[in-house]
């Protein structure tokens, strides 16, 4: 796991907000972060109870907030990006939720006490942290004694050819994307946190080229070259990731990994 540099971590802090404040809509709308086995799987092992505080970490759109607010007290719903923030903000009032305070917030750095919070989500997020490590020290940090981490997040598989793959094109769709860590990785994350790990799952998740990359606004001639690279390579790498194309010879679909982990304080 390479470390990064202070100016490195700060510019790809920059990077990530002028992304999600020029995106912000197609997150609330994108079908992939709004719905999907994974968000339910996160809401039922989360043990929710009536008097639990929530902390929601790079809420993005808010749909695991908007998941998760119907079982607790209230759900602290935070982002890095003011306006993905107040975009979330105004998608969940718009649904009805009455239990849900709003705070600008650095997932490496929350502005929260020790011990604050009965559970911690964060899902398709953390691949945009330029330290994922100091990331889960904070959840863990903010954590009750018993309290639970539920996360959700894109990986890369173990392979390393397949993994320069995977981090390649992601950070070619979207410059502001950090790494997919690998499912070894993550558990490396929990253990040096003191977080245990009572429930792992991986799902596979089906992208549809068109939508990926317009959800990211990726211009006309990026997408070409982005969509070229893919469908010229290897056979294994093709064969592993699903790689489709339609009719017409243009990537259809292709399929990622994502990892759920459980972990308890």
């Amino acid at each position: 796991m390479e470390q990064t540099s202070p100016q490195h971590e700060q510019e790809q802090k920059a990077q990530v907000q002028a992304y999600f404040s020029r995106t912000a809509a197609n997150y609330v709308t994108s079908a992939s972060h709004r719905s999907g086995s994974d968000l339910k799987r996160l809401v039922d092992l989360g043990e929710w109870e009536p008097h639990n505080s929530i902390l929601d970490i790079a809420t993005g759109g808010g749909h695991t907030a908007l998941a998760v607010a119907p079982y607790v007290a209230q759900v602290t719903v935070t982002d890095l990006t003011p306006t993905m923030l107040e975009t979330a903000r105004a998608f969940l009032l718009s649904q009805g939720v009455t239990n849900a305070r709003f705070q600008e917030a650095d997932a490496e750095d929350l502005p929260f006490p020790a011990a604050t919070f009965d559970r911690v989500t964060c899902r398709i997020a953390p691949h945009h942290f330029p330290d994922v490590g100091k990331a889960v020290q904070e959840v863990a940090r903010v954590l009750k004694p018993g309290g639970l981490f539920l996360l959700v997040d894109n990986i890369a598989p173990e392979d390393p050819g397949l993994d320069t793959f995977n981090n390649t094109v992601e950070k070619w769709r979207d410059h502001s994307h950090g790494r997919s860590h690998t499912q070894r990785e993550w558990q490396t994350f929990f253990a040096q946190a003191g977080l245990v790990i009572e429930h792992t799952e991986t799902f596979r998740k089906t992208h549809h080229y068109d939508d990926w990359t317009s959800r990211s606004e990726l211009a006309a001639s990026e997408k070409a070259a982005l969509e070229a690279y893919m469908l010229q390579s290897d056979q294994s790498i093709r064969s592993y990731f699903e790689i489709h194309a339609d009719e017409d010879g243009h990537l259809k679909d292709f399929t990622m990994e994502t990892l759920l982990l459980k972990g308890r304080k």
